[in-house]
């Protein structure tokens, strides 16, 4: 026989076959309740256990609940899973919390209670850690988010009619919290700052008085390119001026598979500075190179002012160790919008006030976000204090 006739044919018969699937009834029954419900309390909600109706027709199971005064919510489990977590508390009350089983009429169960006392919230536990300190050119914060909850930290500073207003929001899931707000005047005034969440619960406030540090960008026209012995060459045409010539667009890269590692590059600032932070940006074509390939993952700057022996390590001093985190934690190759972020307005990597005033910077770089033997990156912002 034709092969297709046979196929054919068999789909005919297939078609013909019954149907074994169970027929869905719509009907006014209501399933019965679930039981034996357990509560486990976890930070900022709770985990409801229950065993399951024997119900053919049931479709989920259905906790409604209050999460503070004036905002209910509900969540659904389905008939595959035998538990439901509940999130949103802000406070450790107790709480009811009201469980029917759903079946596929829609009809709902008698309901079940069950008395949940959610363990602290994230979103105070992260707000006790918050550290308020002076930055050059404004105000840096600091906190901890052991559990990468979703967050904003919300900065405030007291106007001239006595009332805080908000100045900037921080979005974060990082686990150590290192941010700062800058373009202030060297004015003391009055901050404050708390941890929000998605449900609006608000952490305790912490207030200071702070006078932000003078600070500068150092003009990207001073600086030049030096080629020191031991210095890592260009490649690809992606030459050392590149990272200072207010373009985002072109960048420094190093060849592959060199064998040489570290590597490091040298230029001159132009002036005598101390620095207070610098800014580096990433290799971003279309966001397929952020946090990968040869961009940097671990650095340190150095510098100096003894022109006449720059190629002598001994008359430098390390004056920064840089990582590069990557705020979502995803792996290689993903990224979130935070990551896209920190990758567009530059990486920020802040120096000790302790440190020397120079004139000659070095990059050394130690690890690449691939493993590999080279790097790349496209500019290079210095900050601080100019020095006469």
């Amino acid at each position: 026989m034709n092969k297709y006739i046979f196929l054919l044919l068999l789909a005919v018969l297939y078609g013909c076959a019954e149907d074994k699937r169970p027929e869905i009834v719509i009907n006014s029954d209501p399933p019965q309740p679930v039981s034996g419900v357990q509560v486990i309390n976890i930070p900022g909600g709770a985990i409801l256990k229950y065993q399951l109706p024997d119900d053919e027709d049931l479709l989920f199971v259905k906790a409604s609940y209050s999460y503070k005064e004036g905002h209910k919510a509900e969540a659904r489990s389905s008939l595959y899973c035998d538990s439901l977590k509940i999130l949103g508390f802000g406070t450790e009350d107790e709480r009811t919390v009201e469980l029917v089983a759903v079946d596929r009429s829609n009809n709902e169960s008698t309901p079940v209670n069950a008395v949940i006392k959610p363990l602290e919230a994230p979103v105070n536990a992260i707000g006790r850690t918050i550290e308020m300190m002076p930055d050059f050119g404004g105000v840096h914060l600091y906190w901890q988010n052991p559990d990468r909850a979703e967050i904003s930290v919300i900065l405030e500073k007291e106007d001239n009619n006595n009332e805080f207003v908000p100045i900037e929001m921080f979005y974060s899931t990082v686990v150590n919290g290192d941010i700062a707000a800058r373009g202030m005047d060297t004015i003391p005034g009055n901050f404050r700052a708390y941890v929000q969440d998605r449900w609006e619960n608000k952490s305790i406030v912490t207030e200071n008085t702070i006078t932000p540090l003078f600070e500068q960008l150092f003009d990207r026209l001073k600086f030049q390119a030096l080629y020191i012995e031991g210095d890592e060459p260009t490649a690809w045409g992606w030459v050392l001026p590149n990272l200072f010539d207010g373009d985002v667009t072109t960048g420094f890269h190093t060849a592959n598979g060199s064998g040489r590692w570290p590597q490091w590059i040298t230029f001159d600032m132009g002036i005598v500075g101390k620095i207070s932070r610098i800014k580096v940006w990433q290799r971003d074509e279309n966001g397929d190179w952020i946090f990968r390939h040869g961009n940097p993952k671990r650095f340190e700057i150095w510098g100096t002012n003894d022109i006449n022996n720059l190629a002598n390590w001994d008359v430098w001093t390390k004056l920064m160790e840089c990582e590069s985190i990557k705020p979502s934690g995803l792996p290689m190759g993903e990224h979130s919008a935070e990551d896209q972020a920190i990758v567009i307005n530059g990486e920020e990597f802040v120096c000790s006030p302790e440190m020397p005033a120079v004139r000659y910077l070095r990059m050394k770089v130690l690890e690449n976000w691939s493993g590999g033997d080279f790097f790349h990156i496209m500019e290079i912002e210095v900050y601080g204090q100019i020095e006469n």
